[in-house]
């Protein structure tokens, strides 16, 4: 049976100081009492391709600012080692090379990858986070202009795969912001139509805790950062002073 409360706050804790608070206009939660029937056609597409980006924005978001990363990276591949337009090959070698550096360097290696497609419309790159290169391993970057702002090569990979930059990341929040651009409609089209997935990350990856959920008291006197049609949310490093501005319910 379901359930439906207006104008619901919901607060989750992304890592240690960032929050997200959450306005919904309507959360229903149960199953539903009985099957209805939804249309077909143009529009039901067209949602199914929102939501679909949607959810996997606030999951990539998620992982981003709930983990710590140090390097945010572009990873290509050399026509010369690997046929560039075969993304499985690609995310499996790079998958099993990255385990294999953990197991030789002794570090934990975590990454969260997004691919994207060339300009032509047929071969592969990767952008994503990385949460440790080994030091050993590192190259200043073959841009003097890049090198000289922190920027490295990773040479393991750039001799098994081809050319990659790394940067250091000196904003977790922003950096994670940035990240989310590479899922666009275009890329959900593209995994939809090769059956392929949107992101990929190592396993463990932390995610964030629902702490409170409440109901909205009063009308909310700042503005929000994203504003949607059934919700809104922003993120802040401190939720002490939204406290007056709504009653928690007593069991989450």
């Amino acid at each position: 049976m379901q359930t439906q409360r207006k104008n619901v706050v919901q607060i989750k804790k992304f890592g240690e100081n960032n929050y997200k608070i959450t306005i919904c206009k309507q959360l229903i939660k149960g199953k539903k009492d009985q099957k209805q029937t939804v249309k077909k056609g143009q529009g039901k597409h067209d949602k199914k391709l929102a939501h679909s980006l949607s959810r996997t924005k606030s999951q990539v978001l998620e992982k981003a600012l709930c983990n710590d990363w140090n390097w945010f990276g572009t990873f290509t591949l050399d026509p010369k080692k690997y046929q560039r337009d075969d993304l499985d090959t690609f995310i499996k070698d790079l998958s099993q090379f990255i385990r294999d550096q953990r197991k030789k360097r002794q570090i934990d290696i975590k990454y969260l990858l997004i691919p994207e497609l060339h300009k032509d419309g047929k071969n592969w790159h990767m952008h994503g986070l990385l949460s440790e290169i080994p030091c050993q391993d590192m190259e200043p970057h073959p841009l003097k202009k890049l090198s000289e702002k922190g920027y490295i090569s990773w040479e393991s990979y750039r001799q098994k795969f081809g050319f990659n930059s790394l940067g250091p990341i000196r904003d977790n929040v922003k950096t994670a912001l940035y990240i989310t651009k590479y899922i666009s409609k275009n890329l959900d089209t593209t995994s939809i139509a090769l059956n392929k997935k949107m992101y990929y990350c190592s396993r463990g990856l932390k995610t964030a805790e629902k702490i409170k959920e409440g109901q909205l008291t009063k009308p909310l006197d700042f503005s929000m950062a994203f504003e949607g049609l059934y919700s809104k949310s922003t993120f802040v490093d401190s939720i002490d002073w939204f406290k007056d501005y709504f009653k928690e319910y007593e069991n989450l």
